[in-house]
């Protein structure tokens, strides 16, 4: 079968077995071979783009057959919004979906000189998960998805994730009582939500912004999506700009919040989210001994273990125990912890 082949390392190369997957997979779907196949995430990754017929389609292998089923019905149901790529069919775990010719977020904000045109772009995205929502309320999907964040270990691992942290780096736990982290991260309220909604899921094409990856959606807070988006590591824009647009849109994600208990949930929701990617670029960073090539994690869409993107998640976490974003006397302790991980990545802080 023809394809691209990867000019990485060996990991990456395709091999017997994966050659007859994509064969059966593309006979049962649209009875024919592809004439193209190429893997822009690299070849290890369970996704790939197919040229059928001189269509191109984009495939990926989810880890389970209820996940793939569910975005199919998330698919379909919101394809009318204009906001997702539209939905071709489904092969047991396999998912089949237009391929969308933009770039990621990530890698056009990245490419913007002028900051100006990077708050238009998070702008674009930020409204078209609002527009998302809408729909999707319009469309009752909230109530035919899964409940995200119902069991206490859930919350628990989540919040965990600074234990990890100071584990990982021999510094000291953050002075903050992680009970009071779940009891205050928990959500009683029935909003469908995205939840992976983090910028490197969602790409400009044709002037608008569409977002994919589906698997894990569900029913919760609305406000997660915009803190997963704004908190991201690859979200680059500056502090005046991050504080406009959170004052601008985080009451439009309020859904059945009070503004005042937005505000309050906010910096706890969004300083849990930073120690998740924190976490995971602190321990990418340890296993290799080394950061990562930046230009090379844009391109592939990976975590930024890199010291720009490390020290923004810092940055955005320093301000929110200052308190310039949302208000919320709990978490102030958490500063020296923030710093003690600089310290310890050596990375400087502009606070």
């Amino acid at each position: 079968m023809p394809h691209t082949k990867p000019n990485t390392n060996a990991k990456d190369r395709l091999d017997e077995a994966r050659i007859e997957e994509i064969e059966r997979l593309t006979k049962d779907v649209f009875d024919q071979s592809p004439t193209r196949v190429a893997f822009p995430g690299g070849a290890h990754r369970a996704a790939f783009v197919a040229e059928i017929s001189n269509e191109l389609y984009v495939l990926a292998k989810r880890e389970r057959e209820a996940d793939a089923q569910l975005e199919a019905i998330v698919l379909k149901t919101l394809s009318p919004c204009g906001h997702v790529p539209k939905f071709i069919a489904r092969s047991g775990r396999w998912l089949i979906q237009e391929c969308l010719s933009g770039a990621r977020v990530p890698v056009t904000m990245n490419n913007q000189t002028k900051m100006s045109a990077r708050v238009e772009l998070l702008e674009s995205s930020i409204t078209s998960l609002l527009i998302i929502r809408d729909f999707a309320h319009q469309e009752n999907l909230q109530h035919r998805v899964p409940k995200i964040g119902a069991k206490p270990d859930w919350l628990a691992r989540r919040v965990g994730n600074m234990a990890t942290i100071s584990q990982k780096l021999d510094i000291p736990l953050p002075q903050i009582d992680p009970h009071f982290l779940q009891a205050a991260y928990q959500s009683k309220h029935q909003d469908f939500v995205k939840w992976d909604s983090r910028p490197g899921n969602a790409l400009k094409y044709n002037d608008k912004i569409y977002w994919f990856d589906w698997e894990d959606c569900g029913r919760r807070n609305a406000l997660d999506d915009f803190i997963c988006l704004m908190m991201d590591e690859w979200t680059m824009i500056d502090f005046p700009n991050e504080e406009k647009l959170i004052e601008q849109y985080l009451p439009k994600f309020a859904g059945g919040m009070s503004t005042g208990q937005a505000y309050t949930y906010f910096p706890i929701a969004s300083l849990i989210q930073i120690a998740f990617r924190l976490r995971l670029a602190i321990k990418y960073k340890m296993q290799e001994g080394k950061w990562w090539d930046r230009e090379k994690c844009l391109a592939g869409d990976k975590v930024g273990v890199t010291p720009p993107e490390v020290t923004r998640l810092l940055n955005r976490a320093i301000r929110l125990t200052n308190g310039s974003v949302g208000c919320n006397e709990r978490i102030k302790d958490c500063r020296v912890w923030i710093d003690n991980i600089a310290k310890k990545l050596e990375l400087h802080l502009s606070e």
